[in-house]
């Protein structure tokens, strides 16, 4: 038996070249901010839901009255955003990885983004936040060394939900990159997102503007505070109580 299935209201027809954005809670909550605005800002359509009971808390979302699964699938014309509203258990992001692989292969995705934080020290007073990439394979590593959106991440660590992942997409031969922007640990960081947004518009080719999600920064905390207060109790499971990406 499937450890999840995916449950579709339609099936959605995307142009090439497409590509599958992942927003998963972990440090500073970069990625899952970032999804959350772009499904807001362009509108995205959400075509499917994600069900893993055996790998996942007891936990349904709700929204306007409705209880949904918490890990559903977006869409527009080449884009699907996965996105997960609740944290992720460190005993499912095995799974998850796979399942992200292989709704990629289903809708031939040509290419996987995920966006994630680095934990800095005195973030609160960084002037600038600095944003590096991870890759895995050589061709995208040479893609993203030659376009100099980012820096390179170079030595170190990547532990938490997005780890497995590249090495699961590797081995399916899926190309993946993760967008890593210097961030608070366990603080939500609008910030973080917003340059990750910026960098990921200039990569894809669509236009974002990142004004409201700096001006909402506050309420966007306030919001998402029992997300990080779920994503907190995970975070040392990920790493042995390590930032989720290191050097």
């Amino acid at each position: 038996m499937s450890q999840y299935e995916i449950i579709e209201k339609y099936t959605p027809i995307l142009s090439k070249p497409s590509y599958l954005i992942v927003g998963l809670p972990d440090a500073g909550l970069v990625g899952v901010i970032a999804t959350e605005y772009l499904i807001e800002r362009l509108k995205l359509k959400e075509f499917a839901e994600i069900y893993a009971p055996t790998i996942l808390p007891p936990i349904s979302h709700v929204q306007d009255g409705i209880a949904k699964s918490p890990i559903r699938l977006y869409h527009n014309h080449n884009m699907i955003v996965f996105h997960s509203w609740i944290a992720i258990p460190s005993s499912a992001i095995n799974v998850i990885s796979r399942i992200i692989v292989d709704v990629a292969k289903k809708y031939s995705i040509s290419n996987i983004i995920s966006i994630t934080g680095l934990p800095i020290q005195d973030r609160l007073n960084a002037e600038k936040l600095n944003a590096y990439w991870i890759a895995n394979d050589y061709n995208t590593a040479q893609d993203l060394q030659k376009l100099g959106l980012m820096e390179k991440f170079g030595d170190g660590y990547i532990a938490g939900p997005y780890a497995p992942l590249l090495i699961e997409s590797h081995k399916n031969n899926l190309s993946n990159f993760v967008i890593v922007v210097e961030s608070f640990l366990d603080l939500p960081d609008p910030e973080a997102s917003a340059i990750a947004l910026t960098i990921l518009s200039k990569y894809i080719g669509f236009s974002i503007s990142v004004d409201e999600l700096l001006k909402e920064a506050e309420d966007i905390r306030d919001k998402i505070k029992g997300l990080m207060e779920q994503t907190k109790q995970e975070l040392p499971t990920y790493a042995s109580n390590r930032p989720m990406t290191y050097a």
